[in-house]
């Protein structure tokens, strides 16, 4: 864990990861991009707008029997609605993502190396959605791919917005960032989701978990829960 002095307002800013890069200052909203000895302001960020998620920055929880503590979140907007990315920090060190939607919760893990050929294919394919051009109407779910060694069919595929952030994050995430998201499940549960911002690729492989899986700490107290 690392502590800096945001450079617009003076306040604590800490890193709990050594992998991240990105943070937004819990008192003046500016996030700060991270050198090997310093952080730099790059901008004020969105306030976020407000939900009710029982999930907060530190809540804790646990998957596979190991630990891990929720250091950021991405508020995300689409055509039809909202949506929570929680990014999380497992006790070994990994880093990984909850996605929070609809009371529905999964997990994933960015798939390393280079990405296999059908999903850079498939990006391709669904990236005129993002561009606004010629084929943006055409791309459409339903398709195969392989992704980390399991069969995934295609379920939804729309253009998301960065709606604002908060904590520790491995980008930066200003409002206003666009990116086609792709979600992709198999036939045991498992789920992958697809991310392009025009400029990078990602994917991301892990499955459906259930809320008291989980075992959820240090919740955001909500009446009824």
């Amino acid at each position: 864990m690392r502590k800096f002095d945001c450079p617009s307002c003076g306040a604590d800013v800490t890193f709990r990861s050594a992998q991240s890069v990105y943070a937004v200052c819990a008192y003046c909203q500016s996030m700060v991009v991270r050198t090997d000895v310093d952080v730099t302001s790059i901008g004020i960020m969105a306030a976020l707008p407000d939900d009710m998620s029982p999930l907060q920055l530190g809540s804790g929880g646990y998957f596979e029997e190991q630990p891990f503590t929720l250091i950021g979140r991405l508020k995300i907007g689409w055509r039809d609605g909202l949506w929570n990315e929680w990014h999380l920090l497992m006790a070994d060190g990994r880093r990984g993502w909850i996605g929070e939607a609809q009371g529905a919760f999964s997990i994933s893990f960015e798939l390393e190396g280079a990405l296999p050929d059908d999903v850079t294919a498939t990006f391709e394919y669904c990236l005129p959605l993002l561009k606004g051009g010629e084929g943006a109407d055409e791309a459409r779910p339903g398709f195969l791919l392989e992704l980390g060694g399991t069969t995934l069919r295609a379920v939804d595929i729309k253009l998301a917005t960065c709606l604002g952030s908060e904590g520790e994050l491995p980008f930066a995430a200003p409002k206003g960032r666009r990116t086609v998201a792709i979600d992709c499940v198999g036939k045991e549960g498992e789920f992958a989701t697809l991310d392009h911002d025009g400029r990078e690729a990602h994917a991301y492989v892990g499955r459906y978990v259930e809320w008291d899986a989980f075992r959820f700490t240090n919740l955001r107290p909500l009446e009824g829960w």
